[in-house]
């Protein structure tokens, strides 16, 4: 299990863009907007909906390289951006093992970062295993089982839109790597803060190998 870090003070958080190198494992999720719960994004940020659904991100990434490395279990609900034609999401649940990351995703995108403890490991055949506690209860675990992995290297980019003091926030972020399908495990506490998601089965998962992300450019 990782040690959390503490932060040395406000010069301690990076500027933007932060670049970072690792992998990540993606889901996206469908619910009806009324079964979001605490995940709901700000009633000032309008849902994106098909089908009388709401549609959620869940990414697990374990940065190793570049700004800062850290392992993150973010949860991310789309939206509709005004006047974007690119997918844009908030970020509405989202956890951090590295206090300067938190401090920073807080303080330069209103990214409503926290700190917990993580197991995470990723294969050498796109496989990703993963586990988050809160105070020492699981809070989600995660394995994916690799399936086809996509020739070359695709790019993949959007918005992160949070809501702020002078209005809507928007970030721009972007994301080139190995993409990989498969089979995503996820086990979400009942009563805990992912509750929403518990016992359901994602529609998507894949996997981002060898990654490069950018976030803040």
């Amino acid at each position: 299990m990782q040690q959390i870090d503490e932060p040395e003070g406000e010069s301690a958080v990076p500027v933007a863009p932060w670049r970072l190198q690792g992998t990540a494992c993606l889901s996206l999720w469908r619910l009806p907007p009324a079964e979001l719960g605490v995940l709901a994004p700000d009633p000032a940020l309008p849902l994106f909906t098909f089908a009388c659904n709401a549609f959620v991100a869940t990414i697990w990434a374990k940065y190793t390289g570049g700004t800062l490395s850290y392992d993150e279990l973010a949860v991310a609900v789309l939206v509709r951006g005004k006047g974007l034609l690119v997918p844009a999401a908030s970020v509405t649940a989202i956890w951090v093992d590295d206090a300067v990351s938190a401090e920073g995703g807080r303080r330069l995108w209103n990214i409503p970062k926290a700190l917990a403890s993580f197991e995470t490991s990723s294969e050498a055949d796109h496989g990703f295993v993963g586990r988050m506690t809160l105070d020492g209860q699981s809070i989600a675990q995660l394995r994916f089982e690799p399936k086809t992995l996509l020739p070359g290297r695709h790019d993949l980019s959007g918005f992160v839109i949070q809501t702020g003091k002078g209005g809507p926030l928007r970030t721009r972020c972007a994301v080139n790597g190995e993409l990989c399908t498969g089979r995503a495990q996820w086990e979400f506490a009942g009563a805990g803060p992912l509750a929403p998601l518990h016992g359901r089965k994602p529609l998507v998962s894949f996997s981002v190998g060898h990654m490069d992300a950018a976030f803040g450019v």
